[in-house]
């Protein structure tokens, strides 16, 4: 009796979406005196009418139709941002109405850590996997925001990205997977009911506990697989800054050449939760046949999650929709724009 061979899960599409505006290092300077982040030159700023939904949903309709796929066929909507517009009301079944899906599918929202959109890509395998459905979206955006007065706010960009997940001959398949779970205080958080991410600035603290939980995860995978640093062609370490990142990667053995992080981190700024799918879209966009890359999300006071990908085919994006096109197309603003464009001094 012949066994049927299950075909593995993979990638099957991505799509981004970057809002045109950006301010300039220099705009802060003018006005503070200085610029915090020392890897940044500029970031992305939503517009008056952007949110992380209708940035999701930019961003899903790229995937879609980079892919040739219709909506009509998704089985589940995953949506993962910290800072969706609804707290209570799914933000999933909003971007899933606006793309035209079927109402009998499955819908989730993953928030409250950075490291949600990776944490949304792993549930979307697993819902693939157990053959819940055969198709899952999976979208990732986030505009967070810091007090103004303070260094925090400098380095918060915005944007989004979107995988469809499926099983089949796909452009980017999964090969495994490894999670860590940590406490830490002060890091990075936003209690209920604030509007700011804040952080307490702890120096050496912060940077030991993200370290031995990143590192902790990423060991973990390779170990997992069997495999080594030399193995891969790309490493992206999303949650921390680019260069903390590229010390990480030494720490790995990985070459600074190889990490990925920076392709997005330094054109738009920290885009939190949605950083990580950003990253691994613009490796899939870009790589070439078998090469194989590792994705690493970490979430201060969370964990992180990781997941080793290799790819089976190119993912050109179609019609000029991909990451470069949309890190060119950009419209500049100065400080005074961009607290008004953020509505900073409103109370709602």
């Amino acid at each position: 009796m012949r066994r049927s061979v299950e075909l593995p899960v993979g990638i099957f599409g991505c799509g981004v979406y970057v809002p045109r505006q950006r301010i300039k290092r220099e705009e802060y300077q003018k006005a503070w005196g200085y610029f915090a982040p020392r890897w940044l030159e500029e970031k992305s700023v939503l517009d008056f009418d952007e949110d992380a939904v209708t940035m999701g949903v930019e961003a899903s309709s790229n995937a879609l139709r980079n892919a040739g796929y219709d909506a009509t066929l998704l089985d589940a909507v995953y949506f993962a941002s910290t800072s969706p517009p609804y707290t209570e009301k799914q933000n999933a079944t909003t971007v899933a109405t606006a793309l035209g899906c079927r109402s009998d599918i499955a819908t989730l929202d993953v928030s409250s850590s950075t490291r949600c959109g990776l944490s949304a890509v792993l549930s979307g395998l697993d819902y693939v996997e157990s053959s819940r459905g055969k198709a899952c979206l999976i979208v990732a955006s986030d505009c967070p925001s810091a007090d103004p007065s303070g260094p925090f706010d400098h380095q918060l960009g915005a944007g989004a990205a979107s995988l469809i997940l499926g099983r089949g001959i796909a452009n980017g398949v999964v090969e495994g997977s490894h999670s860590v779970m940590s406490e830490s205080l002060g890091e990075r958080f936003r209690r209920d009911g604030q509007r700011f991410v804040a952080t307490l600035d702890l120096g050496r603290y912060q940077d030991a506990a993200s370290e031995g939980v990143i590192l902790s995860c990423v060991k973990g995978l390779m170990q997992k697989l069997g495999r080594s640093p030399k193995d891969y062609d790309f490493l992206a370490i999303a949650g921390v800054d680019p260069g903390r990142g590229g010390e990480l990667g030494k720490k790995l053995g990985i070459e600074e050449t190889k990490m990925a992080a920076s392709l997005v981190l330094g054109k738009i700024g920290d885009a939190g939760a949605a950083t990580s799918l950003l990253v691994l879209s613009k490796v899939l966009e870009s790589s070439s046949f078998k090469q194989r890359a590792l994705f690493c999300a970490y979430g201060p006071g969370s964990g992180a999650d990781a997941l080793s990908l290799v790819v089976d085919d190119e993912m050109k994006a179609a019609e000029g929709l991909g990451l470069d096109e949309y890190l060119a197309r950009k419209t500049y603003i100065d400080y005074p724009a961009y607290l008004k464009v953020r509505r900073f001094f409103e109370n709602s």
